[in-house]
C-alpha cells in the first residue's frame, strides 16, 4: 500500500453499510490491515450502541456454570480458550465451546486475552461467591431489569419477555439469557450441589421403582412374608408355634403313634 493513500474498507451491520477510513495510513500493508481491522471493530461497537439501544446479554447454561466452577476449584487455569472448555465441559463441538468465551468475558471471569481474573478466583470460593454475583449483576444487567425483577424466580415469564423486548432476541435465546440472570441473582453457592443431589435422588427413585422384584432387599421380602390375608379383607401376621414333646424312653411304638395322631387332630383338625 502506497504512502499517503488512506486505508478504506466497509462493514455491513444490521443491513447497513459503514465506511471505514483510517486517517493515518502507513506504508506497511500488514500494519495498515491491522489499522483497518481495528477501525471495523470500532464502527461495529458504535453502530450497535446507536441501533435503537438494543444490546445482548450473556448466555451460559447452568450445567456449564457449575461444572466450570468445580473445575476451577480443583485447578485454576491460567488461560481459558475453546479447547480448554471443550475438554473440561465434555462438549462435542469446538464451536459450542467457542460460544462460551464471550459470556465468560462479559461476566468478568476472563479478560480479553482469555486469562482468568481475580474475580474468577473469588467466584470459585463459597465465601466470596455472593459478592462476585452481586458485582456481575451491577456490571452486566441494567437497573431497569434488576428493579423490576429483583427475584426472577417469582416471574420467569416476565423476565424472559424483558430480554426478548430489550434485545430483539427470539424466545429460545431470551429464555437462556433469563436463566443466567436468575442463576446470578440467586447468589447461592449451594444451589449447584442441591440440584445435583435432587437429580441423584430422582435417579435412585426411578431405578428402585423399575428394579425387578427379585432384586429387592431381603428385608422387604421378609416383611411381605410376615403378613397374610385372613380372607375377610384384613391383614394379619403369621403365627409360628414351636412345640417340644418329651416322650418317655420306655413308651411303646403304639403309644408314640397315638401321641402324634392326637396332635394332628387338635392342631390341624385332621388325622
Amino acid at each position: 500500500m502506497a504512502t499517503g493513500v488512506a486505508s478504506r474498507g466497509s462493514v455491513e451491520l444490521h443491513g447497513k453499510n459503514y465506511l471505514v477510513e483510517i486517517s493515518n495510513p502507513c506504508p506497511y500493508p500488514l500494519l495498515c490491515y491491522g489499522q483497518l481491522t481495528a477501525g471495523r471493530h470500532q464502527v461495529k461497537e458504535a453502530a450497535m450502541a446507536d441501533d435503537g439501544d438494543k444490546r445482548t446479554y450473556p448466555r451460559l447454561p447452568a450445567k456449564n456454570w457449575w461444572t466450570l466452577r468445580d473445575q476451577f476449584k480443583k485447578t485454576m487455569p491460567s488461560k481459558v480458550d475453546a479447547d480448554y472448555l471443550q475438554s473440561v465441559l465434555g462438549l462435542t463441538s469446538a464451536g459450542s465451546a467457542g460460544n462460551l468465551i464471550g459470556p465468560l468475558r462479559a461476566l468478568g471471569l476472563i479478560d480479553d486475552e482469555g486469562r482468568t481474573t481475580e474475580r474468577a478466583l473469588d467466584w470459585r470460593q463459597d465465601e466470596s461467591y455472593r459478592k462476585v454475583c452481586d458485582e456481575m449483576l451491577a456490571e452486566v444487567y441494567p437497573d431497569s431489569l434488576r428493579s423490576a425483577f429483583p427475584d426472577p424466580s417469582l416471574n420467569q415469564g416476565g423476565v424472559t419477555s424483558w430480554f426478548s423486548r430489550n434485545t430483539g432476541a427470539g424466545q429460545e435465546a431470551a429464555s437462556k439469557m433469563a436463566a443466567l440472570y436468575a442463576l446470578v441473582s440467586n447468589g447461592d453457592p449451594e444451589a449447584g450441589q442441591t440440584n445435583g443431589s435432587t437429580t441423584a435422588a430422582s435417579k435412585t427413585k426411578v431405578e428402585s421403582k423399575n428394579a425387578p422384584s427379585g432384586s429387592r432387599p431381603r428385608e422387604s421380602r421378609k416383611s411381605e412374608k410376615s403378613v397374610r390375608s385372613n380372607g375377610r379383607g384384613r391383614i394379619e401376621p403369621d403365627l409360628n408355634i414351636n412345640l417340644q414333646i418329651h416322650i418317655s424312653s420306655d413308651a411303646s411304638p403304639s403309644q408314640i403313634d397315638q401321641i402324634f395322631k392326637s396332635m394332628a387332630e387338635h392342631l390341624y383338625g385332621g388325622e
